[in-house]
Protein backbone atom coordinates (compact mmCIF):
# COMPACT_ATOMS: atom_id res chain seq x y z
CA UNK A 1 0.00 0.00 0.00
CA UNK A 2 1.17 3.56 -0.78
CA UNK A 3 2.05 5.91 2.31
CA UNK A 4 2.17 9.85 2.32
CA UNK A 5 6.11 10.60 2.47
CA UNK A 6 6.60 12.05 5.82
CA UNK A 7 8.58 15.04 4.39
CA UNK A 8 9.32 15.85 1.05
CA UNK A 9 13.05 17.05 1.97
CA UNK A 10 14.16 13.37 3.67
CA UNK A 11 13.51 11.35 1.10
CA UNK A 12 16.70 10.18 -0.44
CA UNK A 13 17.85 6.49 0.45
CA UNK A 14 20.75 4.37 0.13
CA UNK A 15 19.74 0.73 -0.44
CA UNK A 16 23.53 -1.21 0.07
CA UNK A 17 23.08 -4.77 -1.13
CA UNK A 18 25.07 -7.61 -2.94
CA UNK A 19 22.02 -9.14 -3.29
CA UNK A 20 20.37 -8.14 -6.33
CA UNK A 21 16.70 -8.70 -5.45
CA UNK A 22 16.62 -7.43 -2.31
CA UNK A 23 17.69 -4.06 -4.25
CA UNK A 24 14.48 -4.76 -6.31
CA UNK A 25 12.23 -5.69 -3.79
CA UNK A 26 13.16 -2.63 -1.34
CA UNK A 27 14.21 -0.62 -3.99
CA UNK A 28 9.87 -1.00 -5.36
CA UNK A 29 8.65 -0.75 -1.45
CA UNK A 30 9.97 2.27 -1.01
CA UNK A 31 9.54 3.93 -4.02
CA UNK A 32 5.78 3.26 -4.54
CA UNK A 33 5.66 5.06 -0.85
CA UNK A 34 7.15 7.83 -2.53
CA UNK A 35 10.69 7.61 -0.95
CA UNK A 36 13.46 8.89 -3.87
CA UNK A 37 16.10 5.37 -3.66
CA UNK A 38 19.24 5.43 -4.90
CA UNK A 39 20.78 1.18 -5.11
CA UNK A 40 24.48 0.31 -4.84
CA UNK A 41 26.02 -3.57 -4.21
CA UNK A 42 29.21 -2.99 -3.04
CA UNK A 43 30.73 -1.37 0.14
CA UNK A 44 33.34 0.94 -2.48
CA UNK A 45 30.20 2.26 -4.26
CA UNK A 46 28.52 3.01 -0.90
CA UNK A 47 31.01 5.45 0.18
CA UNK A 48 31.31 7.09 -3.73
CA UNK A 49 27.50 7.17 -3.78
CA UNK A 50 27.78 9.39 -0.01
CA UNK A 51 30.51 10.91 -1.41
CA UNK A 52 29.01 12.10 -4.52
CA UNK A 53 25.45 13.31 -1.96
CA UNK A 54 24.16 12.26 1.15
CA UNK A 55 21.78 10.51 1.81
CA UNK A 56 19.64 10.62 4.36
CA UNK A 57 19.46 7.19 5.28
CA UNK A 58 21.36 3.80 4.58
CA UNK A 59 19.89 0.58 4.34
CA UNK A 60 23.17 -1.38 4.70
CA UNK A 61 23.88 -5.42 4.02
CA UNK A 62 26.26 -7.00 6.61
CA UNK A 63 27.72 -9.57 4.55
CA UNK A 64 29.29 -8.31 1.57
CA UNK A 65 32.13 -9.54 0.16
CA UNK A 66 35.25 -7.30 -0.13
CA UNK A 67 33.94 -4.87 2.61
CA UNK A 68 31.37 -5.46 5.16
CA UNK A 69 28.24 -3.72 6.09
CA UNK A 70 30.42 -3.50 9.71
CA UNK A 71 33.52 -1.94 7.53
CA UNK A 72 31.43 1.00 5.70
CA UNK A 73 28.75 2.05 9.12
CA UNK A 74 33.19 2.22 10.84
CA UNK A 75 33.93 4.14 8.03
CA UNK A 76 31.32 6.58 8.05
CA UNK A 77 31.07 7.48 11.53
CA UNK A 78 34.82 7.92 11.55
CA UNK A 79 34.08 10.63 9.04
CA UNK A 80 32.87 14.30 10.90
CA UNK A 81 31.06 14.71 7.70
CA UNK A 82 29.25 11.27 7.42
CA UNK A 83 29.23 10.24 10.95
CA UNK A 84 25.20 11.67 11.73
CA UNK A 85 23.41 9.57 8.48
CA UNK A 86 21.61 6.97 10.50
CA UNK A 87 22.34 3.55 9.44
CA UNK A 88 19.91 0.55 9.34
CA UNK A 89 21.81 -2.69 9.15
CA UNK A 90 20.31 -5.63 6.95
CA UNK A 91 21.28 -9.31 7.61
CA UNK A 92 19.69 -12.82 7.40
CA UNK A 93 21.57 -13.93 10.44
CA UNK A 94 19.43 -13.11 13.65
CA UNK A 95 21.52 -13.44 16.27
CA UNK A 96 22.50 -11.30 19.28
CA UNK A 97 26.09 -11.33 18.73
CA UNK A 98 25.43 -9.81 15.20
CA UNK A 99 22.88 -7.26 16.69
CA UNK A 100 25.32 -6.11 19.29
CA UNK A 101 27.89 -5.56 16.87
CA UNK A 102 25.83 -3.77 14.47
CA UNK A 103 24.78 -1.34 17.42
CA UNK A 104 28.30 -0.71 18.29
CA UNK A 105 29.54 -0.13 14.96
CA UNK A 106 27.06 3.08 15.03
CA UNK A 107 24.03 1.42 13.53
CA UNK A 108 20.91 2.50 14.34
CA UNK A 109 18.46 -0.42 13.67
CA UNK A 110 18.80 -4.02 12.39
CA UNK A 111 16.32 -5.72 10.00
CA UNK A 112 16.09 -9.40 9.49
CA UNK A 113 15.94 -11.37 6.60
CA UNK A 114 13.74 -12.30 4.69
CA UNK A 115 11.70 -8.60 4.75
CA UNK A 116 8.72 -8.33 6.52
CA UNK A 117 7.54 -4.78 4.39
CA UNK A 118 5.10 -3.22 6.57
CA UNK A 119 7.84 -3.61 9.22
CA UNK A 120 10.60 -1.88 6.68
CA UNK A 121 7.86 0.83 6.15
CA UNK A 122 7.50 1.52 10.14
CA UNK A 123 11.32 1.26 10.77
CA UNK A 124 12.28 3.74 7.93
CA UNK A 125 9.69 6.24 8.94
CA UNK A 126 10.79 6.18 12.14
CA UNK A 127 14.61 6.29 11.86
CA UNK A 128 13.41 9.68 9.43
CA UNK A 129 11.24 11.29 11.91
CA UNK A 130 13.62 11.40 14.41
CA UNK A 131 16.15 12.77 11.64
CA UNK A 132 13.53 15.20 10.94
CA UNK A 133 12.73 16.15 14.95
CA UNK A 134 16.11 16.34 15.34
CA UNK A 135 16.55 18.71 12.64
CA UNK A 136 13.90 20.78 13.84
CA UNK A 137 15.19 21.10 17.70
CA UNK A 138 18.50 22.40 15.90
CA UNK A 139 16.44 24.77 14.23
CA UNK A 140 14.71 25.84 16.93
CA UNK A 141 17.79 25.90 19.14
CA UNK A 142 19.37 28.19 16.62
CA UNK A 143 16.64 30.43 16.76
CA UNK A 144 16.80 30.72 20.54
CA UNK A 145 20.03 31.25 20.54
CA UNK A 146 18.96 34.36 18.06
CA UNK A 147 16.30 35.55 19.74
CA UNK A 148 18.50 35.38 23.55
CA UNK A 149 21.15 37.32 21.51
CA UNK A 150 18.13 39.95 20.17
CA UNK A 151 17.37 39.79 23.76
CA UNK A 152 20.65 40.74 25.37
CA UNK A 153 20.68 43.55 22.60
CA UNK A 154 17.43 44.93 23.66
CA UNK A 155 17.62 44.74 27.38
CA UNK A 156 21.40 46.43 26.76
CA UNK A 157 19.78 49.25 24.40
CA UNK A 158 16.67 49.49 26.89
CA UNK A 159 19.07 49.39 29.62
CA UNK A 160 20.94 52.64 27.97
CA UNK A 161 17.30 54.46 27.35
CA UNK A 162 16.90 53.27 31.08
CA UNK A 163 19.93 55.03 32.15
CA UNK A 164 20.08 57.84 30.12
CA UNK A 165 15.64 58.68 31.10
CA UNK A 166 16.74 58.57 35.01
CA UNK A 167 20.09 60.80 34.23
CA UNK A 168 17.80 63.60 32.71
CA UNK A 169 14.97 62.95 35.56
CA UNK A 170 18.29 63.49 38.21
CA UNK A 171 19.03 66.18 36.30
CA UNK A 172 15.62 67.71 36.86
CA UNK A 173 15.35 66.90 40.55
CA UNK A 174 19.07 68.45 40.92
CA UNK A 175 17.82 71.67 39.27
CA UNK A 176 14.44 71.80 41.27
CA UNK A 177 16.64 71.21 44.28
CA UNK A 178 18.88 74.02 43.18
CA UNK A 179 15.76 76.16 43.22
CA UNK A 180 14.30 74.65 46.82
CA UNK A 181 17.48 75.78 47.94
CA UNK A 182 18.03 78.91 47.17
CA UNK A 183 14.10 80.01 48.15
CA UNK A 184 15.12 80.57 51.53
CA UNK A 185 17.99 83.16 51.41
CA UNK A 186 16.76 85.01 48.52
CA UNK A 187 13.38 85.25 50.47
CA UNK A 188 15.05 86.91 53.41
CA UNK A 189 16.93 89.18 51.13
CA UNK A 190 13.17 90.63 49.37
CA UNK A 191 11.63 90.77 52.65
CA UNK A 192 14.61 92.91 53.86
CA UNK A 193 14.63 95.11 50.93
CA UNK A 194 10.99 95.70 51.28
CA UNK A 195 11.71 96.62 54.92
CA UNK A 196 14.64 98.86 53.90
CA UNK A 197 11.98 100.84 51.66
CA UNK A 198 9.56 100.90 54.73
CA UNK A 199 12.16 102.16 57.26
CA UNK A 200 13.90 104.69 54.61
CA UNK A 201 10.16 106.06 54.19
CA UNK A 202 10.01 106.57 57.59
CA UNK A 203 13.39 108.46 58.20
CA UNK A 204 13.88 105.10 60.24
CA UNK A 205 17.37 104.66 59.57
CA UNK A 206 18.56 102.89 62.71
CA UNK A 207 17.01 99.95 61.49
CA UNK A 208 19.33 99.54 57.65
CA UNK A 209 22.53 98.27 59.99
CA UNK A 210 20.70 95.07 60.91
CA UNK A 211 18.85 94.34 57.46
CA UNK A 212 21.86 95.15 55.78
CA UNK A 213 23.86 92.08 57.91
CA UNK A 214 20.85 90.01 57.01
CA UNK A 215 21.18 90.03 53.61
CA UNK A 216 24.95 90.28 53.35
CA UNK A 217 24.52 86.75 55.39
CA UNK A 218 21.93 85.56 52.82
CA UNK A 219 23.86 86.45 49.93
CA UNK A 220 26.52 84.77 51.55
CA UNK A 221 24.41 81.12 51.88
CA UNK A 222 23.50 81.49 47.97
CA UNK A 223 27.37 81.70 47.61
CA UNK A 224 28.08 78.70 49.49
CA UNK A 225 25.25 76.21 48.22
CA UNK A 226 26.56 77.36 44.72
CA UNK A 227 29.98 76.43 45.15
CA UNK A 228 28.72 73.08 46.84
CA UNK A 229 27.13 72.50 43.46
CA UNK A 230 30.09 73.47 41.52
CA UNK A 231 32.19 71.07 43.27
CA UNK A 232 30.21 67.73 42.27
CA UNK A 233 27.15 66.28 44.19
CA UNK A 234 27.39 66.89 47.72
CA UNK A 235 28.44 63.29 48.44
CA UNK A 236 30.83 62.44 46.43
CA UNK A 237 33.29 65.44 47.06
CA UNK A 238 35.82 65.89 50.20
CA UNK A 239 33.59 67.87 52.57
CA UNK A 240 34.88 70.48 54.03
CA UNK A 241 33.19 69.98 57.52
CA UNK A 242 33.48 72.44 60.29
CA UNK A 243 33.02 72.65 63.99
CA UNK A 244 29.36 73.84 64.67
CA UNK A 245 27.73 75.20 67.30
CA UNK A 246 24.21 73.82 66.71
CA UNK A 247 22.57 76.07 68.92
CA UNK A 248 24.66 79.05 68.15
CA UNK A 249 23.26 78.39 64.16
CA UNK A 250 19.81 77.96 64.90
CA UNK A 251 19.57 81.52 66.92
CA UNK A 252 21.42 82.88 63.74
CA UNK A 253 18.74 81.24 61.31
CA UNK A 254 16.02 82.08 63.57
CA UNK A 255 16.93 85.78 63.73
CA UNK A 256 16.64 85.78 60.09
CA UNK A 257 13.29 84.01 59.96
CA UNK A 258 11.94 87.13 62.56
CA UNK A 259 12.47 88.91 58.73
CA UNK A 260 8.88 86.75 57.65
CA UNK A 261 6.16 88.46 59.00
CA UNK A 262 3.83 85.43 59.25
CA UNK A 263 6.41 84.06 61.41
CA UNK A 264 6.88 86.55 63.64
CA UNK A 265 3.16 87.18 64.42
CA UNK A 266 1.63 84.17 63.60
CA UNK A 267 3.40 81.85 65.60
CA UNK A 268 3.85 81.15 68.88
CA UNK A 269 7.56 80.06 69.51
CA UNK A 270 8.77 77.91 72.12
CA UNK A 271 12.99 77.10 72.03
CA UNK A 272 14.48 74.42 74.31
CA UNK A 273 18.05 74.98 73.27
CA UNK A 274 20.68 72.48 75.49
CA UNK A 275 23.56 74.63 76.51
CA UNK A 276 26.09 72.20 76.73
CA UNK A 277 26.01 71.04 73.30
CA UNK A 278 29.44 70.76 72.31
CA UNK A 279 30.69 71.47 68.59
CA UNK A 280 30.27 68.97 65.68
CA UNK A 281 31.70 68.73 62.32
CA UNK A 282 28.97 70.40 60.07
CA UNK A 283 28.49 72.16 56.98
CA UNK A 284 26.55 75.23 58.18
CA UNK A 285 24.79 75.97 54.87
CA UNK A 286 23.27 71.87 54.45
CA UNK A 287 22.23 72.56 58.45
CA UNK A 288 20.59 75.75 57.86
CA UNK A 289 19.10 74.79 54.48
CA UNK A 290 17.40 71.61 56.55
CA UNK A 291 16.52 73.67 59.57
CA UNK A 292 14.25 76.68 57.16
CA UNK A 293 12.86 73.55 55.15
CA UNK A 294 11.52 71.71 58.16
CA UNK A 295 10.61 75.06 59.70
CA UNK A 296 8.95 75.75 56.40
CA UNK A 297 7.11 72.51 56.19
CA UNK A 298 5.88 72.89 59.99
CA UNK A 299 4.59 76.90 59.25
CA UNK A 300 2.86 75.22 56.54
CA UNK A 301 1.25 72.52 58.72
CA UNK A 302 -0.28 74.67 60.76
CA UNK A 303 -2.06 77.11 57.57
CA UNK A 304 -4.93 76.46 58.70
CA UNK A 305 -4.80 75.90 62.21
CA UNK A 306 -6.63 77.93 65.19
CA UNK A 307 -3.66 77.30 67.30
CA UNK A 308 -0.12 77.89 65.73
CA UNK A 309 2.85 76.22 68.23
CA UNK A 310 6.09 75.72 66.74
CA UNK A 311 9.13 74.40 69.18
CA UNK A 312 12.09 73.42 68.83
CA UNK A 313 14.57 71.58 71.43
CA UNK A 314 18.12 70.76 71.18
CA UNK A 315 19.18 67.69 73.04
CA UNK A 316 21.89 65.26 73.04
CA UNK A 317 23.08 61.80 74.57
CA UNK A 318 26.63 59.88 74.74
CA UNK A 319 26.75 59.49 70.62
CA UNK A 320 24.07 62.21 69.09
CA UNK A 321 22.96 65.21 69.05
CA UNK A 322 18.99 65.89 68.54
CA UNK A 323 17.19 69.00 66.56
CA UNK A 324 13.19 68.33 67.10
CA UNK A 325 11.48 70.66 65.39
CA UNK A 326 7.33 70.04 66.74
CA UNK A 327 4.54 71.85 65.33
CA UNK A 328 0.74 72.25 65.99
CA UNK A 329 -0.41 71.08 62.44
CA UNK A 330 -2.64 69.03 60.74
CA UNK A 331 -0.49 65.71 60.82
CA UNK A 332 0.47 62.83 58.98
CA UNK A 333 -1.17 60.01 57.87
CA UNK A 334 0.37 56.49 59.13
CA UNK A 335 0.39 55.34 55.42
CA UNK A 336 1.97 58.31 54.19
CA UNK A 337 5.19 58.73 56.37
CA UNK A 338 7.04 55.91 54.55
CA UNK A 339 6.52 58.19 51.46
CA UNK A 340 7.12 61.92 52.28
CA UNK A 341 10.92 61.65 52.14
CA UNK A 342 10.26 60.38 48.17
CA UNK A 343 11.25 63.16 45.65
CA UNK A 344 8.48 65.22 44.78
CA UNK A 345 5.86 63.43 46.96
CA UNK A 346 3.72 66.64 48.25
CA UNK A 347 0.19 66.56 50.28
CA UNK A 348 0.13 70.54 49.28
CA UNK A 349 -1.19 71.88 46.04
CA UNK A 350 1.41 72.19 43.14
CA UNK A 351 3.28 75.67 42.77
CA UNK A 352 1.17 77.06 40.44
CA UNK A 353 -1.77 79.93 40.09
CA UNK A 354 -3.80 78.71 43.35
CA UNK A 355 -0.26 79.86 45.29
CA UNK A 356 -0.44 83.49 43.70
CA UNK A 357 -4.30 83.50 43.88
CA UNK A 358 -4.76 82.37 47.75
CA UNK A 359 -1.44 82.54 49.65
CA UNK A 360 -2.13 78.80 50.21
CA UNK A 361 1.32 77.23 50.97
CA UNK A 362 2.59 75.07 47.77
CA UNK A 363 5.06 72.56 47.69
CA UNK A 364 7.23 70.88 44.79
CA UNK A 365 7.75 67.19 46.97
CA UNK A 366 11.55 68.36 47.14
CA UNK A 367 11.78 69.45 50.82
CA UNK A 368 12.23 66.70 52.57
CA UNK A 369 13.96 65.09 50.26
CA UNK A 370 16.69 67.62 49.80
CA UNK A 371 16.82 67.06 53.71
CA UNK A 372 17.84 63.77 53.84
CA UNK A 373 20.22 64.48 51.04
CA UNK A 374 21.77 67.47 52.41
CA UNK A 375 22.47 65.08 55.68
CA UNK A 376 23.93 62.03 54.05
CA UNK A 377 27.47 62.96 53.60
CA UNK A 378 27.85 63.16 57.23
CA UNK A 379 25.47 60.19 58.29
CA UNK A 380 22.89 62.69 59.49
CA UNK A 381 18.81 61.21 59.24
CA UNK A 382 15.46 62.26 60.07
CA UNK A 383 12.74 60.46 61.84
CA UNK A 384 9.13 61.26 62.46
CA UNK A 385 6.42 60.97 64.46
CA UNK A 386 3.25 62.46 63.93
CA UNK A 387 -0.61 62.14 64.93
CA UNK A 388 -3.70 63.34 62.59
CA UNK A 389 -4.82 66.42 63.88
CA UNK A 390 -2.11 67.24 66.46
CA UNK A 391 0.70 67.40 64.72
CA UNK A 392 4.16 66.41 64.07
CA UNK A 393 8.01 65.88 65.41
CA UNK A 394 11.09 65.44 63.02
CA UNK A 395 13.98 64.71 65.03
CA UNK A 396 17.27 65.54 62.59
CA UNK A 397 20.02 63.11 64.35
CA UNK A 398 23.05 64.18 64.15
CA UNK A 399 26.19 61.59 65.29
CA UNK A 400 28.94 62.73 67.70
CA UNK A 401 32.61 62.37 66.26
CA UNK A 402 34.23 59.74 67.66
CA UNK A 403 36.70 60.18 70.43
CA UNK A 404 40.58 58.63 69.49
CA UNK A 405 42.73 57.59 71.99
CA UNK A 406 45.77 59.79 72.47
Amino acid sequence: MNRERIDPFLTDILIVDDAVDNLHLLSTLLTQNNYKVRSVTSGATALKAVSAKQPNLILLDINMPHMTGYEVCEYLKSDEQTKGIPVIFLSAIDNIIDKVKAFSVGGVDYITKPFQLEEVLIRVENQLTIQRLQRQLTEQNEKLANLNQNLEKLVEQRTKQLIDQEKTALIGRLTQGIVHNLKNPLQTIMICGELIGLRAEKGELNYLAKYQHDILSSAKQIHQIIDNLLIKSVWEKNLDLKPINLNELLKQELNFLEANLYFKNKIIKHYFLDEEINCIPLIYTHISQVFHNLVDNAMDAMWNRETKELTIITRQDENHVYMDIKDTGSGIAAEHISQIFDPFYTSKPAKGEEEQETNEPTGTGLGLYSCRELLKPFGGEIVVNSEVGKGSVFTVIFPKPRMTES
